[in-house]
């Protein structure tokens, strides 16, 4: 098992991480962002932490009421979402808007959750949201829009970029994504077996 992991694809191809890096003094620090977002409840808005066991990796995207003339910047998301949920069942998608409550863009995607449970509409004060959006996108590649799909590795780390619009970049979401789990799952392998022939 251990010869068939370490010849595989998982350790030819690597994903980038994006953002700002430190030095600590022994290493350098990949930048990190938060999985805490809001959610409505009976009593209003309130946190939701995104954990590491249901969340290990997640996709996040950051939509205004402004894109609506342009579908939201989701067409390409929107079909997987109602003719090919079967493809993207396994990875947790995190919509996240401006909304105090209640808007246009948020009834729009909590129809995409319909049958889709590993879609979340999640919300963002709308003060604060410009600040929220900008820092999943610090020193991003010049191409990259601010309402693209971000990758989000485990540690929190951004590990790739998306533009929703398109379904070729849907399919390269997916197959990233299913490269980062892998790498995940081959972690957590190889420390099991470690702790085992001890």
């Amino acid at each position: 098992m251990w010869t068939i992991l370490e010849l595989s694809t998982i350790n030819t191809s690597k994903l980038p991480h994006h953002g700002p890096k430190k030095f600590n003094g022994k290493d350098s620090v990949f930048y990190t962002t938060t999985s805490t977002f809001k959610t409505l409840s009976d009593k209003g808005l309130k946190n939701m932490t995104l954990d590491t066991t249901n969340y290990p990796l997640f996709v996040v995207c950051f939509i205004q009421e402004k894109y609506k003339k342009d579908n939201y910047r989701l067409a390409g998301l929107s079909e997987y979402a109602q003719y090919k949920r079967e493809k993207i069942k396994h990875i947790p998608f995190v919509i996240v808007t401006p909304c105090d409550g209640d808007s246009l863009c948020f009834r729009e995607f909590e129809k995409m959750s319909i049958d889709n449970n590993n879609i979340q509409n999640l919300f963002w004060n709308t003060a604060s949201y410009d600040s929220l959006n900008m820092s999943f996108f610090k020193e991003k590649p010049y191409y990259v829009d601010y309402s693209y799909l971000v990758l989000i590795d485990s540690k929190r780390t951004i590990r790739g970029y998306y533009d929703a619009r398109y379904i070729s970049e849907i399919k390269r979401l997916i197959e990233e994504y299913q490269h980062l789990r892998l790498k995940e799952e081959k972690k957590t392998l190889l420390n099991k077996n470690k702790i085992e022939s001890h």
